[in-house]
């Protein structure tokens, strides 16, 4: 007796740091743990910030066990919150084995080559700098951009690097293409080119996920999403202002 809760208990720990390492709210982690909990008979109380998830579970004969899982990087990939949230609607047709090979396949899952998500950031920033009135020339040197926070995003990532020092570097480094591509004479601007670039590293989903925890009620997780997103903005506005000031002083 015991064990077979404390597997469902992490199993459920584990799908919710998957949700939650990949961008998903606090309450739809809370809800994934939850509803795995109960399809097993658990009775769950969880508490879930963007740092960590404490989980415990209640079986039918009073027991209590709990779990404490830290979270230590996160990313956005919301296909993976997606197939979680597909596999919580159809719990019952899962048995408790398959149900440990689909979260580990979520897990692993990579949907798109790196190549793909290469020419998708190049894509991105190109399609901006046409958004903000730029020219043929300004995408193409923010395509250029593109590419290069697209390298340093993987780098980072290999390496457990913090996103401060992600946006810095990156708002540095695609400030100084769209120099050189004036330096160059193959564009007019820096501005154009740049915001391009910039607006892959915005962080549009941390502030969105800060409001809907807000809304939720989720004080903590909300505040510190907000905080998050603001110190991703100051970290993009050091990179550039500091790739700004060696160019022009």
């Amino acid at each position: 007796m015991g064990n077979l809760e404390n597997k469902i208990l992490n199993l459920a720990n584990k799908a919710g740091k998957i949700a939650l390492e990949n961008g998903a709210e606090t309450y739809r982690v809370e809800t994934i743990i939850s509803q795995i909990c109960k399809r097993y008979n658990l009775s769950c109380q969880c508490f879930v910030s963007i740092t960590g998830i404490i989980t415990s579970v209640k079986n039918e004969q009073g027991e209590t066990f709990s779990s404490v899982e830290r979270i230590t990087a996160r990313t956005i990939n919301l296909n993976k919150v997606h197939m979680l949230n597909d596999i919580v609607r159809n719990l019952e047709t899962y048995t408790f084995d398959e149900l440990v090979w689909a979260i580990d396949d979520v897990l692993v899952n990579r949907r798109y080559s790196k190549i793909l998500n290469c020419l998708a950031y190049c894509f991105g920033a190109f399609s901006f700098a046409f958004l903000f009135n730029g020219g043929l020339h300004d995408a193409i040197i923010a395509s250029i951009g593109g590419g290069l926070i697209f390298i340093i995003s993987d780098f980072a990532t290999k390496v457990q690097s913090n996103s401060f020092f992600l946006n810095t570097l990156g708002g540095f480094l695609c400030t100084l293409t769209s120099y050189l591509g004036v330096r160059l004479g193959f564009t007019k601007t820096v501005s154009l080119s740049t915001i391009g670039t910039i607006m892959l590293l915005v962080p549009g989903i941390a502030l969105t996920n800060a409001i809907r925890d807000l809304a939720a009620g989720d004080l903590l997780s909300g505040i510190s999403r907000a905080v998050e997103a603001f110190l991703v903005g100051a970290a993009l506005a050091c990179g550039t202002g500091f790739a700004l000031y060696l160019i022009y002083f």
